[in-house]
């Protein structure tokens, strides 16, 4: 079996060579559609012994993404982005990958952003005609995959190999900016499709306006209640989480519990959502409450942690809910304790100061504890 590569890329200078290296011993052939780019993209491409082919940027994902599977040659399809790495999978080859006896697509080992846990996602396909691409952002190949599964007895299958999202790191202003209109076009095209409004909300809110993104939320929650899908389940717990992030930021742990009441109801062991559970116990001061939640999420091996639906944040199997812990904790004089959870945070991450100083605090109030035992 061969396998071709096929990326959509408008200057993606700082991050199509990467992506190039990370694929070019283990596929057949490259093929790249260039949306307008106006650096030095087309050129590096070109350098890297890929097929480039040129499309007018019309704000249709979709569009573009079908160009280069016209194009290509192979028997299999990798869909992969300029700012994705491809993970090799120990002990097999890609091409030995996708020769499994009836499948139709494979689902990899999917990190959206670095530091977080894998999820599968459906990034391999047979080259066929009737797989094509649907809708114009989060654009899905993934119904027609299943209506080629339903017609031709195939199956989805899963694989090890993975791919690492870097596209996320650094000021993402200028997405937001790209992303917006094509969201609010969503919506209107396709109002029951719940993750286009949790994706409208966190844009509104990581622009700055709150009450349209709590609005985005509520409407996202509500369709999810109205269609009663699984998977429209799945992507209101989603926007649960995000109207909890405002509600805690506000200061609101209330209504923070009330939303995280319905979404523990969807997936009760949701770590994400526990974490935030937790949260809002500390901020209303029911530590001992908070303790068994943020305990239970500590895990020795967060590298090796994959839930097949959701991505995670590794940081809540360590560093936050050790420095929750600590809060919780010192806030109960139990200020060894303290100092013990926010070292235990301050090893786990990446600028420890903040967690070292709140363990210095915790230790010197334990010692003066101790002082005054010992005088007392």
């Amino acid at each position: 079996m061969q396998v071709s590569a096929a990326l959509i890329v408008r200057d993606e200078a700082a991050m199509i060579g990467g992506c190039l290296e990370s694929i070019r011993d283990h596929v057949d052939e490259i093929v790249v559609v260039d949306t307008g780019s106006v650096d030095e993209t087309p050129e590096i491409v070109a350098s890297h012994g890929a097929r480039l082919f040129h499309h007018k940027w019309d704000g249709d994902f979709s569009a573009a993404r079908n160009r280069a599977l016209d194009a290509v040659n192979a028997d299999w399809i990798l869909y992969i982005d300029a700012d994705e790495r491809l993970v090799p999978a120990a002990g097999t080859t890609l091409r030995e990958t996708v020769a499994a006896p009836g499948l139709a697509a494979l689902n990899v080992r999917f990190r959206p952003k670095v530091g977080y846990s894998p999820y599968h996602e459906l990034r391999l396909f047979r080259s066929d005609p009737r797989i094509r691409f649907e809708k114009r952002i989060h654009e899905r190949v993934l119904p027609s995959v299943l209506r080629v599964c339903e017609s031709d007895s195939l199956q989805i299958g899963q694989t090890a190999v993975g791919l690492q999202h870097l596209g996320y790191e650094g000021d993402q202003s200028h997405k937001h900016a790209r992303n917006l209109p094509l969201l609010v076009r969503a919506v209107d095209d396709d109002p029951d499709r719940v993750y286009y409004w949790w994706h409208l909300g966190t844009t509104l809110a990581s622009t700055g306006k709150t009450g349209e993104a709590q609005a985005a939320l509520l409407t996202g929650i509500e369709t999810a209640r109205r269609t009663r899908t699984a998977r429209a389940r799945l992507e209101a717990t989603l926007s649960i989480q995000a109207l909890t992030r405002i509600y805690l930021e506000a200061g609101e742990p209330l209504k923070a519990m009330d939303a995280l009441q319905e979404g523990l109801s969807i997936r009760p062991g949701d770590p994400a959502m526990l974490l935030q559970k937790a949260r809002s116990l500390v901020d209303m001061g029911h530590y001992t409450e908070a303790l068994p939640l943020l305990s239970g999420l500590l895990i020795e091996d967060p590298q090796g942690f994959c839930d097949p639906d959701v991505a995670y944040d590794l940081r809540i199997f360590g560093e936050w809910a050790y420095d929750l812990i600590g809060v919780a904790q010192f806030r109960l004089e139990h200020f060894a304790d303290a100092a013990e959870a926010f070292l235990a945070a301050a090893a786990g991450s990446r600028d420890p100061r903040q967690h070292r100083a709140r363990a210095a605090v915790a230790a010197a109030r334990s010692r003066g504890l101790a002082t005054g035992a010992l005088t007392g």
